[in-house]
């Protein structure tokens, strides 16, 4: 209970990159947790959290906490924060992000909803435009990991893919036939007036291939590691 009041978190920040210049433009924001007998990753305290079904409330306070310790950091830089899938459509959450919003002006602030939240697309507009009003932008994040939810990205289109780290991670090695598939994909995205963004870069020569590909943002280890924001 005292994680979901904020206490024992921490947060880190990874770059996102121009796939151009390599300049940081954004970070996204991940949780973690300072307890001595828990792991710092979130994933398996949202495990714990399923049990008890408070993913969301843990969620919330991951993201509270998080904002609260790196938005005057930021220096005009986009700030990325995800939302997890039970809390997407609930009542209470646009209603928190404008919390979030009024407590940090000038705050730039990307929702990253998972793809398993996007399969109801009349939901997916409704829920873009209240955040639009609050000058919030969203993102359909680990696009590719299980089915590729074209319609959805099509009736109800995000500010910005994620493309899944395994559609990215080893394109220059991989197939003729996974490489065209990605390039369509990016291409299609772009089409529809959405930026894609490649995570999970670790070496140059995906960095290179998702450029020519036509990737407009990149993220992973070669651009930086998640760097804690809680040490002054």
């Amino acid at each position: 209970l005292g994680l979901l009041a904020g206490r024992r978190l921490s947060a880190a920040v990874q770059p996102i990159v121009a796939a151009g210049d390599g300049t940081v433009v954004a970070y996204e924001l991940l949780g973690r947790c300072t307890h001595p007998d828990l792991p710092a990753s979130p994933a398996h305290l949202f495990r714990l959290a399923a049990r008890l079904h408070r993913e969301a409330d843990l969620s919330a306070a991951f993201r509270r906490h998080g904002i609260a310790a790196v938005a005057a950091r930021l220096r005009g830089a986009t700030l990325f924060a995800n939302a997890h899938p039970s809390e997407t459509f609930e009542p209470g959450f646009v209603e928190g992000i404008a919390r979030l919003v009024g407590e940090h002006p000038g705050l730039d602030l990307v929702i990253e909803i998972h793809e398993t939240a996007v399969v109801e697309s009349a939901r997916m507009r409704e829920l873009g435009a209240q955040l639009a009003l609050l000058g919030v932008r969203f993102a359909y994040d680990d696009f590719g990991a299980g089915q590729a939810r074209l319609n959805e990205l099509s009736e109800a289109p995000p500010h910005f893919v994620k493309f899944d780290i395994a559609l990215v991670n080893g394109l220059a090695a991989a197939g003729a036939r996974k490489q065209r598939l990605v390039s369509d994909l990016v291409h299609l995205v772009a089409d529809l007036g959405s930026i894609a963004l490649a995570e999970g870069i670790e070496a140059e020569a995906d960095a290179e291939i998702c450029r020519q590909m036509g990737f407009r943002l990149m993220q992973g280890y070669l651009f930086g590691k998640p760097v804690s924001v809680d040490s002054p």
